[in-house]
């Protein structure tokens, strides 16, 4: 079927419109600018400071500036501070373009101009977050083969600490019969779980159970905030 072709025949106009600084945000130690540009910004990787500095009111106290993330097409830089600013704080934060490597500029080439002392909103909540204090507990428990996987449910991540040993964790087949040692206990923090290596697969026909005793002495299975899981 034909197909319409609206391409202009005169080239679209070059880009030679540098971006432009918009306006900045800052919560905790995540200092957001977010810049004015047609198109996006360019997204290689900035070095260091990358020609950023903050400081706090009238400038007396300079807050270093770790390291300066480009997102392209949100049009933002992402500067994260070597410190959390508190809540009270009034920011500030200039740029100037560095004499070389990567700079910040768009697609097309064009460099962020250089700018001074502009305003910081800053969005660090007054109010501290409240303190964790439920234990991680337990949710599920899969087993393929040698490995049986239970996940937790938690509202923040577990604590990474290695496990020693069985880690306080029995396995038996239906009815408790017959337990099968437990080799290994390995957490992941983010994901939540707890991955055992048993000393022989699982047959698909065996029926399993899993119980937890809390170690009385070494690593446990606990949240990021030390709250212990509980027995099962």
């Amino acid at each position: 079927r034909a197909v319409t072709n609206n391409t202009s025949t005169t080239p679209a106009p070059a880009d030679t419109t540098p971006p432009e600084f918009h306006s900045a945000t800052v919560t905790g130690a995540q200092l957001v600018l977010t810049y004015t540009e047609a198109g996006t910004l360019d997204g290689a990787a900035l070095a260091g400071n990358a020609g950023f500095t903050v400081n706090t009111a009238a400038g007396t106290a300079a807050i270093t500036v770790s390291s300066a993330l480009v997102n392209a097409t949100a049009k933002t830089v992402t500067l994260t501070l070597s410190r959390a600013v508190a809540a009270t704080e009034t920011v500030t934060v200039s740029y100037t373009k560095p004499a070389s490597g990567a700079v910040v500029q768009d697609a097309a080439g064009n460099d962020a101009a250089n700018f001074s002392d502009r305003a910081v909103t800053n969005n660090t909540s007054t109010t501290p977050a409240p303190a964790d204090t439920t234990p991680p507990e337990f949710h599920s428990a899969t087993v393929t083969g040698a490995q049986l996987v239970l996940t937790y449910t938690e509202a923040g991540t577990l604590d990474g600490a290695a496990l020693a040993g069985n880690a306080g964790f029995t396995v038996n087949t239906a009815a408790g019969a017959t337990a099968i040692t437990v080799s290994s206990a390995l957490v992941n923090a983010t994901a939540k779980t707890v991955t055992l290596t048993l000393s022989r697969a699982v047959a698909a026909t065996e029926t399993v159970t899993v119980s937890y005793t809390k170690p009385a002495s070494g690593a446990v299975v606990q949240d990021a905030a030390g709250n212990d899981a509980a027995n099962f």
